[in-house]
C-alpha cells in the first residue's frame, strides 16, 4: 500500500490529513475502513488512560491494538501523572511499536479535564513538559507529538503550552482551534490557529470544522500550519480524507459517493464491528455512525428509523442493501453530505 512505501516521519508528509482520535468512533473497525478509502491518511487510536494500560486492562489495550495495513498509525494515550504517561508509553513500543505516540491535552470532558488530565493539562505546562520528557524517554525512538485545544481561558495559552513541550522533545503538535468551553457548534477560529502556529518550530496539524475538502485546503493555507485533522466531518464519510488529499496535492477530487458505495462501505463497517466486538455489540455501536452513511437523501429519515430498530447483523445488511438499491438522484438536500450533522 503506498502508505507504507513513504519513508518519510509521518509529520513530514505532504498533504497531511488525519482522521481524529474520537472515543468510541476511531476504532479498528472504523480505522480499516478509512484506511481502505484513503490509504495516505493518518489514523489516530482512540485515546487510551496511561494508568489503564499499565493495570493491563482489557478494553484499554484494545484501544491501542491495531493492524500493520493501518500505517502510519498514531496511539494516543492520555493521563495526569508524568510517570504513568512515560512507562504506559514504554510497554505500547515494547508491544506494538506504532508510528508516534501521541499526548492527548484536548479532551474537554469535565470528568478528564478536572483530574489534570486532557485539556486540563493546558494549566499546567510543567506537568504536560514533563510528561513529553517522559513519553520521550521511553518511546525508543518512536515519534511523540501533542493534541491542544487553543487554550482553556486564552486562545494564546497554546503557545505557551506547546513551546514547553518542544522544549520537552515533541516533534509535532495538533491545535484544536477551540477553547475547552467551546461547544461543537462555536466556530473553529482560524486566525487565532495561524496566530499560534507562526510562533512553533514544529509541524502543526489545524482540527476543527474540516467538513469538506475546501475547508482542508483553507486549513493548509493558514502561516505555519502543514496539515488538517479530520474529526465529526469524517464520522461515517471516509472519503471526506480522500477527498481532502487530493485537493491539497491540486488533483482531480474523487466524486461523491452515490447511495450504492454508501451501503457497501456501510455493510463492511457492520461486519468489521461484529468480527470484533460481536453481533449485538458490533450492531448497536454501529448507530453512531451509520446515520452519516445514509443522510442526504429522501428516504434517510425513513431507513435510519428502521436501523435504530434492529439488534441483528442479518436484519442490518438488508436494510442498508435496500437503501442501496434507491435512486440516486433523490437527495433531500445536496451539500448535507459534508456538513454538520
Amino acid at each position: 500500500m503506498s502508505n507504507n512505501k513513504n519513508k518519510k516521519p509521518w509529520f513530514e508528509r505532504d498533504a497531511l490529513v488525519a482522521l481524529a482520535p474520537m472515543e468510541a468512533i476511531t476504532d479498528l473497525a472504523y480505522r480499516s475502513i478509512v484506511r481502505s478509502v484513503a490509504p495516505d491518511a493518518i489514523l489516530y487510536t482512540e485515546f487510551a488512560n496511561a494508568r489503564g494500560l499499565l493495570y493491563e486492562a482489557k478494553k484499554v489495550w484494545q484501544m491501542a491494538e491495531f493492524e500493520d495495513s493501518e500505517r502510519p498509525l498514531i496511539i494516543q494515550i492520555y493521563d495526569s501523572l508524568p510517570e504513568a504517561i512515560g512507562e504506559a508509553t514504554g510497554q505500547i513500543v515494547k508491544r506494538h511499536r506504532p508510528d508516534g505516540i501521541d499526548l492527548n491535552m484536548g479532551c474537554p470532558v469535565r470528568k478528564v479535564a478536572n483530574r489534570g488530565a486532557g485539556c486540563g493539562m493546558m494549566d499546567t505546562p510543567e506537568v504536560a513538559a514533563e510528561s513529553v520528557k517522559q513519553m520521550v524517554a521511553n518511546a525508543d525512538g518512536v515519534p511523540v507529538s501533542i493534541k491542544t485545544r487553543l487554550g482553556i481561558r486564552s486562545k494564546t495559552q497554546v503557545i505557551e503550552v506547546v513551546q514547553a513541550c518542544i522544549e520537552a522533545g515533541a516533534v509535532q503538535a495538533t491545535i484544536h482551534a477551540r477553547l475547552k468551553s467551546d461547544r461543537p457548534r462555536v466556530p473553529a477560529d482560524f486566525e487565532a490557529l495561524e496566530f499560534a502556529a507562526k510562533q512553533l518550530n514544529v509541524p502543526i496539524i489545524g482540527n476543527g470544522d474540516v467538513w469538506t475538502e475546501a475547508d482542508a485546503v483553507k486549513m493548509v493555507s493558514l502561516e505555519g500550519v502543514s496539515g488538517a485533522m479530520i474529526g465529526r466531518g469524517g464520522i461515517g464519510n471516509p472519503w471526506l480524507l480522500q477527498r481532502c488529499i487530493q485537493a491539497i496535492r491540486g488533483e482531480e477530487v474523487d466524486p461523491l459517493p452515490n447511495r450504492e458505495e454508501r451501503a457497501r462501505i456501510a455493510i463492511l463497517h457492520l461486519r468489521k464491528n461484529v468480527e470484533f466486538k460481536g453481533e449485538r455489540r458490533g450492531v448497536l455501536e454501529m448507530r453512531k455512525v451509520v446515520r452519516n452513511y445514509i443522510k442526504g437523501y429522501l428516504d434517510s429519515k425513513h431507513t435510519w428509523m428502521k436501523l435504530v430498530n434492529t439488534e441483528t447483523e442479518a436484519e442490518t445488511i438488508r436494510i442498508l442493501e435496500d437503501f442501496g438499491r434507491g435512486r440516486d438522484d433523490l437527495y433531500a438536500d445536496r451539500n448535507t453530505s459534508a456538513g454538520p450533522a
